[in-house]
């Protein structure tokens, strides 16, 4: 178990991140960690969550807040008598480990191995992600360890720049003050360490800059002038430039002006606003640092370089140097002997004095770069190889590198800062295209931003769409959006004829540019049915290890033709581009046989069936369902298969209405195919979902038709399962006769096929029914019979439902003692058995049963601690349960407060998971429980429950 604070909070289990969304959760938790290893008061708690307004069910509420820690992973959370205690026992806390390393780091310092201590300074740094508990709620114990943290780390940050000091490392000290310095622009102490690091790196300049920006800021925050220290650094530097300015003035003149080599700016530039400050920050705080540009192909590499190319030329007054290196076309690539030919002969030097070799022109091309201010742009680069002979030697130059490759290796040897630029947002798409087509977005405004949103909000896209209606300025969007639907986003992407106007040939740069595993990967992965997608997956696909598969998406990832998930940013699954993922799938179906898409695609879907890690199973949603609608289409067997083994975790997670969308598509893709097993499956599979949704009628109809099916096969024990399920529905509508019938008959049918285990959870179904109609001995002794049978064989689950179904019919008949002793025994073995939803309901049902006995403060503890358990188990359904049975405890407390906020709380679980039947009977309580205050609202409510029970078609008995 790992816990974050230096930064957002955040708590990880088995490399995994738990979710954390609720804000009070999230704020006891940081509570919690502050003081780690020590008991907070539950009083301090109080005071911290809710200051002087806690809740009146406070005790309740901190109670579920708890028990909700505890049931994501949080076992060392422990009650002790000076209060809550958090355990660090086999975990760890980012804050403990950021002060353990900076005290070692300290202690090399002193001992003088500064080598050893930048590194575990370093070390101790890189464990910030943000401001300390950046997105806790506010609280005051979180204010106070928040600037105490904050403190800390400029703190150890400072002692970390002098340890690089004393190692002569200034530019690398000067770079990295700078983000901080953003954060704190206020602490002196921070500008006197970046004044002197940019004067001793050679840029005093920089330097001066610097101390002008504290001044400024410090005048216009605080209103004071900069300290001592600050109007030192800046005296020496003066008085050393002035002694150096004529000499620079001498050389400058001799060398001349560079001829302009920018491209034009394009025309309506739109957004990249955040991007643009970046790269502006970068150049005033850190001279020296390679700027690469990177991002997919059409994103708009050069057109943001020029742009900020142009806006920048008054800043460095020697010049600005433009090339294309080609590095996406490797036939055409520029060489660094011939870029830099140019280079040396762009900056001055005599055609008779240029040198032939590489390494000569190198040397020449630096010291005719030094002392002068130049821009150098090199775009589209295509490695690290073919950008290194080109970056500038001196500080005064800023390098500006564009490139689909991320150009990693640079960091190897430079100081890099890499600018991703993403798609547009959506507002700025809709703007390059109005800009473009001018009056037209105005009168078709929901079609421009469906053509922005078509484009993939991609700026190549857009500006060949843009330019497309401007050539035609008679065409609607809406015509147009026609025409790009009927021929294809990327067929009808592109400007006349000409193929290097279109999408899809700057895609194919980026694809032919790929080692050929590679691209057989980039294939595969457009073939991925929904959305998102990790290295297992593509292992499935490719038939090969999850480590190999890494290696493929590093190289896609790389090449900026994979990006990660924006839904899920810290984890390794990676998207494809909408117009990108176009591009897959048609290299696909033009390279890759049918028989080998076909085959790709059943490995991925069988690697789904392996699933078993709930976590996993989440992310890989979307996708299962995705695959479960190819699969169906296809008419490949997985289209049954994986909803069959989807059945249980999606019923667990109440993802009630996708479960029901699968075994719909199961049930008619195996009828389809003539799978009668498996249609009679996903019709029993789909009766159970829509009985949870209360969609009785619809449900009554999936098991008939599972019966019908079960007939034709001669299956007796399906028969008898499916008429058990019949029968379950119609004592739901209250037509308990009818139950009768069917639970007897499928009885019978069981009892033949030997089905033991299904006798005995029909005879418990049975015995419900018969107490439903009064005949309660009737009902004991088929609950007796189902006990026998479930003790026979060891089924837990069973034995522990029909005692407690035995202890509901002694409450009936006033036994009130006994059905709590049944109940006891049912809540054993729920724990035995590890069931956690069991073990709430058998809670319950002793909280119920305890206040049937008068005895109103331990049936309140017992609902509370079903309520915490079927939060931590997840069960919403249970949660909506015993939240309406507290509710009817306080009513009956006279606490009506609390009653009409669990009363509210139930309406609102119930509805949200589709428990009609629950809702009803919510509104049914609630209208009761006004009615006897005399509240005029009542009768909404009772007329709300009998609507409900109305539509559902259960017969209940009068008021």
């Amino acid at each position: 178990m790992d816990f974050r604070i230096l930064g957002t909070l955040e708590l990880w289990n088995g490399g995994s991140p738990v979710p954390l969304t609720a804000p009070k959760q999230r704020a006891l938790l940081a509570i919690l960690l502050i003081k780690a290893g020590r008991p907070v008061p539950v009083e301090r708690l109080v005071d911290e969550l809710w200051g002087a307004t806690p809740p009146r069910s406070v005790e309740s509420t901190l109670h579920s807040l708890i028990s909700r820690l505890r049931g994501r992973g949080v076992a060392t959370l422990v009650r002790e008598p000076g209060g809550y205690r958090l355990g660090l026992e086999g975990a760890t806390l980012d804050a403990r480990v950021f002060e353990w390393l900076a005290v070692q780091a300290r202690e090399l310092a002193e001992a003088g191995r500064l080598e050893h201590a930048a590194r575990r300074f370093r070390e101790a740094l890189d464990l910030w992600r943000a401001p300390a508990l950046a997105d806790a709620p506010e609280s005051p114990m979180i204010e106070a360890e928040r600037a105490r943290l904050d403190g800390l780390r400029l703190a150890v940050f400072e002692e970390y720049a002098d340890t690089l000091a004393g190692l002569g490392r200034h530019a690398q000290v000067a770079g990295e003050l700078r983000a901080l310095l953003a954060e704190h622009p206020l602490r002196e102490s921070l500008w006197a360490r970046m004044i002197a690091a940019l004067d001793r790196s050679g840029q005093p300049r920089e330097a001066l800059a610097a101390y002008g920006e504290a001044r400024r800021v410090l005048a216009e925050e605080l209103g004071l002038d900069p300290g001592s220290e600050l109007r030192r650094l800046q005296a020496g530097i003066l008085r050393r430039e002035n002694k150096r300015e004529n000499k620079r003035e001498d050389g400058r003149a001799a060398r001349g002006p560079i001829s302009p080599q920018l491209p034009p700016d394009l025309a309506q530039f739109t957004g990249r606003g955040t991007a643009l400050r970046e790269l502006t920050a970068l150049m005033r705080t850190a001279p020296g640092t390679v700027a690469v540009v990177s991002g997919m192909p059409g994103v708009g590499k050069s057109a943001f370089a020029v742009h900020w190319a142009h806006r920048m030329a008054k800043r460095f007054p020697d010049g600005q140097i433009f090339i294309d290196l080609r590095g996406h076309r490797p036939q055409e690539a520029i060489t660094p002997r011939k870029a830099l030919d140019r280079f040396v002969r762009a900056l001055g030097m005599p055609p008779e004095q240029v040198p032939a070799g590489e390494d000569e022109l190198a040397t020449a091309y630096r010291t005719l770069l030094a002392g002068r201010r130049v821009l150098v742009v090199l775009d589209n680069a295509a490695d690290p190889e073919q950008v290194e002979p080109l970056l500038p030697g001196t500080d005064g130059c800023l390098a500006l590198v564009t490139s689909r490759n991320r150009l990693s290796g640079l960091a190897l040897r430079h100081v890099t800062r890499t600018i991703d630029l993403d798609i547009l947002a959506e507002p700025e798409a809709v703007a390059l295209l109005a800009a473009v087509i001018g009056p037209r977005a105005d009168a078709e405004p929901a079609a421009v931003a469906e053509l922005a949103d078509q484009c993939g909000q991609l700026p190549l896209a857009l500006r060949i769409a843009a330019a497309h209606l401007a050539g035609h300025p008679n065409r609607r969007v809406a015509t147009y959006l026609a025409d790009l639907t009927e021929r294809g986003r990327l067929n009808a992407l592109r400007l006349g004829d000409v193929p290097a106007t279109a999408v899809r040939a700057t895609f194919d740069l980026s694809y032919q540019a790929l080692a050929e595993a590679d691209q057989i990967a980039f294939r595969r992965l457009g073939l991925v049915p929904g959305s998102g997608f990790t290295a297992q997956a593509l292992a499935a696909m490719l038939d090969v290890s999850a480590a190999q598969a890494r290696t493929h998406l590093d190289a896609l990832r790389a090449a900026s033709l994979i990006h990660p998930h924006r839904s899920r940013p810290r984890q390794e699954r990676y998207q494809l581009h909408d117009l990108l993922l176009d591009y897959a799938r048609d290299r696909a179906q033009a390279e890759d046989a049918p028989p080998i898409r076909e085959e790709s695609v059943r490995r991925l879907l069988e690697w789904y069936l392996t699933i078993d890690d709930p976590l996993v199973l989440q992310d890989e949603h979307e996708n299962m369902m995705a695959g479960t609608r190819h699969a169906a289409e296809h008419r490949m067997d997985a289209a049954w298969r994986l909803p069959a083994a989807l059945a249980q975790p999606l019923r667990l997670r109440h993802c009630l209405t996708d479960t029901a969308e699968l075994h719909t598509l199961a049930a008619t893709a195996a009828e389809r195919t003539g799978r009668q097993p498996e249609a009679a499956v996903a019709h029993h599979n789909l009766g159970a979902v829509l009985e949870h949704l209360g969609r009785y009628p619809e449900a009554l109809a999936e098991h008939r038709r599972t019966l019908e099916i079960y007939r034709q096969l001669k299956d007796q024990r399906g028969m008898g399962t499916a008429l058990r399920s019949i029968g379950t529905v119609s004592w739901l509508l209250g037509r308990y006769g009818e139950a009768l019938t069917d639970l007897q008959e499928a009885r019978r049918l069981l009892e033949g096929a030997g089905a033991d285990a299904a006798v005995g959870q029909t005879l418990n179904m049975l015995g419900i029914v018969l107490r439903n109609l009064g005949r309660l001995e009737e009902a004991v002794t088929h609950y007796e019979r189902a006990l026998a049978i479930h003790q026979r064989t060891h089924d837990l689950e069973g034995e522990a439902n029909t005692l407690n179904n035995l202890g509901v019919a002694r409450e009936a008949q006033d036994r009130h003692a006994e059905a709590l002793e049944l109940y006891r025994k049912a809540l054993a073995l729920r724990r035995a058995a590890g069931s956690r939803k069991g073990e709430a309901r058998a809670l319950n049902n002793i909280g119920l049963a305890e206040a049937k006995l008068g005895r109103l403060e331990p049936a309140r503890e017992h609902l509370l601690a079903a309520l915490a358990s079927h939060r931590e188990s997840g069960d919403l359904k249970g949660e909506g349960q015993v939240t309406n049975d507290l509710a009817g405890l306080y009513h009956r407390l006279g606490r009506e407060e609390e009653a009409r906020t669990h009363f509210a709380a139930a309406l609102r679980i119930r509805s949200g998971i589709g428990d009609r039947r629950g809702l009803a009977e919510t509104h049914r309580d609630l209208g009761e429980a006004l009615a006897d205050q005399g509240d005029a609202t009542a009768h909404h409510h009772l007329a709300a429950a009998d609507q409900l029970f109305q539509e559902l078609g259960v017969i209940t008995p009068g008021r």
